[in-house]
């Protein structure tokens, strides 16, 4: 659902169904005056985090931050952030809070742990959860949240670094939706896309969707590059000409011939990180009853090559599971 109407944008909208479903998003854009006044503070500056509060300071022109890498601050210090110590510092000193954060439980424990944001935010405050980081975190962040008259909304995002940089990402908003739309000011400064999804949690649920798929591409490429090898065919033309046809994905176009086949591993989205989602995902899957059986299989592949110390490299990786030989280092 757009937040202009929320309405479910399920396929590409026609010119007129566009302007109507992102007129609430451009109205709000020319509105951003108005939410000056606003202390806005950002934790977790890594690949994606960094990209998305670059774009706030910028436009919004006043970012208090706060993340264990030194670089990753002095770098928004040198535009005109603000360090902060400590998450409860600038809990104190923020009455927004966006959170990008690697795992729940980081999550869980800066804002509900002992002396956790959750103890210096003032009531009315605002959190936003950017992270992927499951349903059962972010409705619990939720219910803590609120019974401190603090708002949570859960909001993870689509597309990578390059998009967070930007300020091209999509948005997955869920939760209470006046909420949601009070803050389009500040999300617009991160997305060309913000969609509102439901409850909280339900914008969870598209985000872990959409990377059971993506993140699950990767072992079914691993296979089949694989077989054309032992076949002794010509991997150019697997290269060359899948891409062409209906085997085509995002992962095998960008991630696979582009970068792991040429022995690139540097990382776009990391093997942990897609690892941990595909756990959340699988999770997910069985609280709810639904089927996860290819799903489970492919979870192998990435205990597998995290095992394999692939980890911290992109996932890509995963080609390396059974195709060790492009590991080039």
């Amino acid at each position: 659902m757009s937040l202009a109407e929320g309405r479910c944008l399920a396929t590409a909208p026609g010119p007129a169904q566009q302007s109507q479903s992102y007129f609430f998003m451009n109205s709000e854009k020319f509105n951003v005056a108005m939410h000056t006044d606003k202390r806005v503070g950002f934790i977790g500056l890594g690949l994606m985090g960094g990209g998305m509060a670059m774009n706030i300071l910028k436009k919004h022109g006043q970012l208090n931050v706060c993340d264990p890498d030194e670089a990753a601050v002095a770098r928004l210090v040198a535009l005109g952030a603000t360090r902060m110590a400590s998450a409860q510092e600038l809990g104190a000193a923020c009455d927004i809070v966006l959170l990008s954060l690697p795992d729940p439980s980081i999550s869980l424990a800066i804002a509900l742990g002992p002396d956790g944001l959750a103890e210096h935010l003032a009531p009315g405050s605002v959190v936003i959860g950017m992270s992927t980081d499951g349903i059962d975190a972010v409705r619990q962040l939720h219910a803590a949240l609120q019974a401190r008259g603090i708002s949570f909304i859960d909001c993870p995002v689509g597309k990578g670094p390059p998009a967070a940089a930007a300020g091209d990402l999509r948005l997955f908003a869920s939760g209470d939706q006046a909420t949601c739309a009070s803050l389009n000011w500040l999300l617009s400064m991160m997305g060309s896309t913000i969609d509102y999804c439901g409850p909280v949690g339900s914008g969870q649920a598209i985000k872990l969707a959409n990377n059971l798929l993506s993140c699950g591409y990767g072992a079914l490429i691993s296979e089949a590059y694989a077989m054309v090898k032992e076949a002794g065919a010509d991997l150019n033309i697997f290269c060359d000409a899948l891409p062409q046809t209906a085997a085509n994905s995002w992962p095998l176009q960008n991630v696979f011939i582009p970068k792991a086949f040429q022995g690139d591993f540097t990382p776009y989205f990391r093997l942990s990180a897609a690892h941990k989602d595909y756990k959340l995902a699988i999770a997910m899957a069985d609280a709810l009853g639904t089927p996860s059986r290819t799903a489970k299989t492919v979870l192998e592949y990435y205990a597998l090559a995290t095992q394999a110390g692939h980890g911290a490299r992109d996932f890509g990786a995963l080609a390396l599971v059974n195709n060790p030989e492009l590991l080039r280092e």
